[in-house]
């Protein structure tokens, strides 16, 4: 398929084959193929250290499908980083429940971006206070905040006033808590796209507001 010109992005290949081997596969592959990047996805319990040296990243087989998922974002993400040239960005997500978290990390991870994951507001302000960030998404409600996250974009604000917060909620409007925070969205409003375009529009917008005090 390749050899045809087929067009591919990534390859997932086994160790364990008929005919030819995952790890001469990988060699071929490296050697006409190099800017694929490669995911082993095998049942062995150690795969030797030459063939993990071919591939990007390993899975086993077996495990829950976000594992492979979320390693297909990660190997994505490092991949565009590195032939782009540019930096890559980091975003803390800030969400208590878990699936919705796992399905964020995916979005901003495919996008390019590193992401922080925090489910409580104590991970979330170490996290904010010990890491560079460049954006938080953040949920209205946490549970573990006596009913709402204001306090803790409060407290982030204090700590870099520059990092623009996003805020999610069910609500149709915040009054008063939105001036907190540097946008809020709807959460039944807002799909994928939407909520990559408004990050890379506020990240966007803190970079314009630097540039006079960078060009002093």
């Amino acid at each position: 398929m390749l050899a045809a010109g087929k067009h591919v992005d990534m390859v997932l290949l086994d160790y364990a084959m008929p005919e030819m081997s995952g790890d001469e596969l990988a060699r071929q592959l490296r050697r006409g193929y190099s800017e694929i990047p490669l995911i082993a996805v095998s049942a062995a319990d150690e795969l030797p250290a030459e063939f993990r040296e071919l591939v990007n990243a390993t899975v086993k087989k077996g495990q829950d499908p976000h594992i492979l998922l979320g390693t297909i974002a990660k190997v994505f993400a490092t991949h565009h980083t590195q032939e782009s040239g540019v930096e890559q960005r980091t975003v803390l997500c800030v969400e208590d429940e878990e699936l919705q978290l796992k399905a964020r990390k995916m979005l901003f991870e495919s996008a390019g971006y590193k992401v922080l994951e925090a489910r409580s507001a104590k991970l979330a302000l170490d996290l904010f206070s010990s890491h560079h960030v460049d954006a938080v998404v953040m949920d209205y409600w946490l549970s573990d905040q006596d009913g709402n996250g204001t306090a803790v974009a409060e407290q982030m604000k204090r700590i870099r006033q520059q990092v623009p917060i996003l805020m999610l909620s069910g609500f149709t409007a915040l009054p008063g808590e939105g001036a907190l925070v540097d946008s809020w969205k709807r959460k039944s409003q807002l799909d994928p796209e939407s909520l990559l375009g408004e990050i890379d529009r506020l990240i966007k917008l803190r970079q314009l507001r630097q540039q006079p005090e960078n060009a002093e």
